[in-house]
């Protein structure tokens, strides 16, 4: 049975799934990004487009740029490695967000 079908049979059951809380990408050039809305969030699952995914990764890399510190080794100098720098380095990722 399909879930839109089992939702309907039954309405007091609560769906969770994960969102990314993300801003508006203005200027950003390095991937495709989707159009959003800054401080929304968006759906996590197998449905994203290819521009959505590019959200979620510039996301993600944003929430974990830092000063590069000893043992993540220097921050490149091309602005795509830097920018992504903390993403590739970092050993635990953090991503603003809900699951409700």
């Amino acid at each position: 049975m399909a879930m839109q079908q089992w939702l309907r049979r039954h309405p007091d059951v609560m769906v969770m799934q994960p969102v990314l809380e993300i801003s508006a990408a203005e200027d950003f050039v390095l991937w495709p990004v989707g159009e959003h809305e800054s401080y929304g969030y968006l759906v996590l699952n197998g449905e994203l487009t290819p521009a959505e995914v590019g959200t979620v990764v510039i996301r993600i890399a944003a929430w974990n740029d830092f000063e590069p510190e000893e043992k993540h080794g220097q921050c490149p100098t091309d602005p795509l490695s830097a920018f992504l720098h903390g993403l590739l380095t970092m050993p635990d990722l953090f991503a603003a967000g809900d699951s409700g």
